[in-house]
């Protein structure tokens, strides 16, 4: 069984016109992470360019839509992990990377730490050969104007190959945040977690979401439950604390779990013996 799944963010779509567009393209997205998959590329290297794809299209908060922090630049996050053997790779405050998947993933491949930061995780990039972009690759003039907006949309996807499962995720964090603040995208269990049996990525406020270590909380109530009603019964306990936010995941069957409490939340999900790709807000 081969299985994807993408999100754009959870939150309140202030610009509503941006709506259809955001919705048409993850389901692009996760179609062509589809095509992928049936192709014979593994989940690794699935994850990894579906989330590029989005860190790419300003309209997501991650990679070029990154929001600004209060200075005024970009303070972005990443991590990946391998449900097959555990593997993890993130890094956090990056500021001048074009994909910070991409570094996330080489901690996880070519390194011996699960989590780099800052200065250094960019350093290590550098001696890696990623991409270097400047600083005003990400100041679009969607980004200026909504530098006041009040929520964060995260991109993530987890995929499964027939072998393993792979979650991925990617984010700018917060409009306006403080410099310095990680959310809970790079912190593994909170933003992103795979194992062998499910995978799941999360969106929202991620102070929030580290409370009830959203990503991994799956585990409490799968595969007594299944897996769409695990991930419903992870966004009640989020509900619990007030707290804000979306959650995607699949499961080794290739069944599809996503569930949210905000307004909306962009998501797409593709799987052997479906006809079309199903997405929505």
């Amino acid at each position: 069984m081969r299985a994807i799944i993408v999100h754009g963010g959870a939150g309140d779509a202030k610009r509503t016109e941006e709506i259809p567009e955001r919705v048409d393209f993850v389901k692009k997205v996760a179609n062509y992470g589809f095509d992928l998959l049936k192709s014979g590329l593994n989940a690794v290297e699935v994850a990894v360019r579906v989330v590029k794809m989005l860190e790419d299209h300003p309209l997501f908060d991650a990679g070029r839509g990154s929001y600004l922090n209060e200075e005024g630049f970009v303070e972005m996050d990443a991590g990946i992990m391998d449900g097959s053997t555990l593997s993890i790779g993130a890094v956090a405050g990056i500021k001048r990377l074009k994909n910070p998947i991409e570094l996330a993933r080489l901690v996880m491949e070519k390194s011996h730490h699960n989590i780099l930061i800052g200065d250094g995780a960019e350093k290590f990039a550098l001696e890696n050969g990623l991409e270097f972009v400047p600083p005003y690759y990400f100041y679009t003039d969607r980004i200026i104007k909504i530098f006041e907006g009040t929520y964060g949309d995260t991109v993530g996807a987890v995929v499964l190959d027939g072998n393993k499962i792979v979650s991925a995720v990617s984010t700018g964090g917060t409009p306006k945040k403080h410099v310095g603040r990680v959310g809970d995208s790079p912190i593994v269990g909170s933003g992103f977690y795979a194992n062998s049996e499910f995978g799941a990525v999360s969106t929202g406020i991620g102070e929030d979401i580290m409370k009830v270590i959203l990503s991994f909380r799956i585990s409490l109530y799968y595969p007594n439950y299944s897996i769409s009603d695990a991930v419903k019964k992870c966004i009640d306990d989020l509900s619990g604390i007030n707290g804000h936010g979306g959650l995607i995941a699949l499961d080794k069957n290739g069944n599809i779990g996503y569930s949210f409490n905000t307004k909306g939340m962009f998501f797409a999900y593709m799987k052997d013996g479906q006809d079309t790709v199903v997405g929505g807000f």
